[in-house]
């Protein structure tokens, strides 16, 4: 199993898919790649919220199908957790990429197909943006933090947003401005685009 240096815990790979011979061919074909890593099973949104509450999640891997009219809710969750990648699983149904994910695979594909493609996204993951390398580097949840102050985001919906108090937020906002030495809220855009914490399309006006 190959070594991650960068993480202190193994990459965690969660699968949200309603059937569970899905879920097993996909965890089989994971698990016997050298991704290094751990799944977990969830089967709604819902859950998936629980879980970010609480635990960190790099990739999700999800049918498309589960995203039909839910729009809204996977965008907030993206917002509140920019370094959750997605995979979509494509169906016959949904034949072009969601724009909800960064990358998606069908369950006709190869193995090693799949594989590469979380690899791919694996190394998004180890952006040099959210390793905190640099002297003004933020935190993982200041990271969360400062993409709901871009997005327009209040207090107590980042609060709400990210499972912890308004209190918890305003300190990460004041080290925020400590550690960048921004205050205003262009300011922290520009900054957030320059360090590829978040995409240009996807901040909302």
């Amino acid at each position: 199993m190959r070594e991650r240096s960068m993480y202190k815990s193994p990459l965690h790979i969660v699968i949200m898919e309603s059937s569970r011979i899905i879920y097993e061919g996909l965890q089989a074909i994971i698990c016997q790649s050298e991704l290094g890593c751990r799944t977990s099973r969830i089967e709604t949104l819902e859950e998936l919220s629980v879980m970010l509450g609480t635990t960190k999640v790099d990739i999700l891997i999800a049918n498309q199908l589960q995203f039909v009219n839910r729009e809204k809710e996977i965008r907030k969750i993206r917002k509140a957790h920019p370094t959750l990648s997605v995979a979509g699983i494509e169906s016959g149904i949904m034949q072009k990429q969601s724009v909800l994910t960064d990358t998606s695979f069908t369950l006709y594909d190869s193995a090693e197909h799949i594989i590469h493609t979380l690899e791919k996204l694996e190394r998004k993951n180890q952006s040099p943006a959210l390793l905190n390398n640099e002297s003004d580097s933020l935190t993982k949840r200041e990271i969360e933090v400062l993409t709901g102050l871009v997005n327009g985001m209040l207090n107590k919906e980042i609060a709400d947003a990210l499972n912890i108090s308004i209190h918890t937020v305003v300190r990460h906002r004041k080290n925020i401005t400590v550690k960048t030495g921004i205050r205003s809220q262009s300011g922290l855009t520009i900054y957030a685009i320059s360090k590829k914490i978040v995409e240009i399309e996807d901040i909302e006006i």
